[in-house]
């Protein structure tokens, strides 16, 4: 389970922009920068990849509850 202490948020992992026009450059650009939409529910979040710079980004879970932090598959 994800708390405030554990969130990639506070180790500079992950952002959480506005719904809006930054939202959909993300979403189409940012693997680019590896910056890669990691839930469903949450288009206006995105987490550090830096694997999606060169491969792009992989797995999107459908929410929070369906991802375990720090294990291999999590980490693309």
């Amino acid at each position: 389970m994800v708390t405030a202490a554990t969130s990639p948020h506070v180790s500079g992992e992950a952002v959480g922009v506005g719904r809006s026009v930054a939202t959909a450059w993300l979403s189409q650009h940012g693997a680019e920068y590896g910056l890669c939409r990691i839930h469903r529910n949450e288009p206006w979040y995105c987490e550090l990849r830096t694997n999606a710079i060169d491969r792009r980004c992989l797995r999107i879970y459908a929410d929070p509850t369906h991802r375990t932090l720090g294990s291999g598959s999590d980490r693309r």
